[in-house]
């Protein structure tokens, strides 16, 4: 009797140590960061000294008119645009990679490592980088396009509004892409090359193939992939921030710019906080939805 009790307990016992440092590292922080969320505190004060504020939070930062902006800028140009390209891009770099013709050359191996060098960058790294590259007087793009004769002076891409966000674009796509590319490599091997042969028995050409064939099966891998680089890219600071800083007034502002500004320049941890509740709220309700909505198009197929 003991002995089969062990025996059926067993796996919750190995997987206690696991489940115990999920709650320490994130049920714990999670759960302080909603209460936090309707105190008043600074980071200069212990939990203990944190006041009531009720939905002050919220009600303040939707009264000061930046955040509606910072989400503007959070959705649209953050998140959307650079996803979609990634996908569309990530999308063509991993057929061409899974092209005959590379396969013919051997030269599948050079190509993906070439496509993950940026990936093996670290941010801060690649940042810096770009920032060199798009200065408006030293940078190596300005004098590679002044020595062309396409611009008389230098362009000051990262200070100027109509062309900053284009440059955190180009900066987080040339950074990110990789990890889009090798998901769809993933996936494009993964189908059974016999139903391709299939459908050209049966007569189908190259874009009836792609339709029948190749979207079904990477329909899936599309679903993870747009879902991991959404949460990723909409809770990101690190682009922005070391781009820009949050500024050009609010021109660059985003969630997490204004929540790390709120939290650690303001003194205002209870606000930082309701950023990142809202924040959080935001991405739970944009993956129910899509999962959702991919699953029934799923199944009605």
């Amino acid at each position: 009797m003991i002995a089969s009790r062990l025996r059926s307990a067993q796996p919750y016992l190995l997987s206690a140590p696991a489940l115990l440092v999920i709650g320490l590292l994130f049920l714990i922080p999670s759960v302080y960061n909603v209460v936090l969320a309707f105190q008043h505190l600074t980071p200069y004060q212990s939990p203990g000294e944190a006041e009531a504020a009720g939905l002050e939070n919220f009600t303040d930062l939707w009264s000061s008119g930046d955040l509606p902006h910072a989400a503007l800028n959070t959705v649209l140009w953050l998140t959307a645009a650079t996803v979609v390209l990634r996908l569309g891009i990530g999308l063509g770099l991993a057929l061409a990679l899974e092209s005959p013709i590379l396969r013919r050359w051997r030269l599948r191996g050079v190509s993906r490592t070439i496509i993950l060098i940026p990936w093996m960058v670290p941010q801060v790294v690649a940042i810096a980088a770009w920032r060199w590259i798009l200065d408006g007087s030293t940078g190596v793009l300005n004098q590679a396009l002044t020595g062309l004769g396409v611009i008389d002076q230098g362009v000051p891409f990262l200070a100027q509004t109509s062309t900053v966000w284009w440059s955190i674009i180009a900066i987080i796509v040339w950074r990110e892409l990789p990890f889009v590319v090798m998901v769809l490599v993933a996936g494009l091997q993964s189908i059974p090359a016999e139903q391709y042969e299939a459908a050209a028995v049966d007569g189908a050409g190259r874009w009836a193939s792609w339709r029948s064939v190749t979207v079904p099966h990477l329909r899936p891998v599309l679903t993870v992939v747009v879902l991991v680089t959404v949460i990723q890219t909409f809770n990101n600071f690190v682009y922005v921030w070391l781009t820009t800083g949050g500024g050009l007034g609010n021109a660059t502002a985003v969630l997490a710019t204004e929540l790390y500004s709120a939290a650690f320049f303001d003194n205002d941890l209870g606000a930082g906080a309701a950023i990142g509740l809202l924040m959080t709220a935001i991405m739970a309700i944009f993956a129910v939805v899509y999962l959702r909505v991919t699953s029934t198009k799923g199944e009605s197929r």
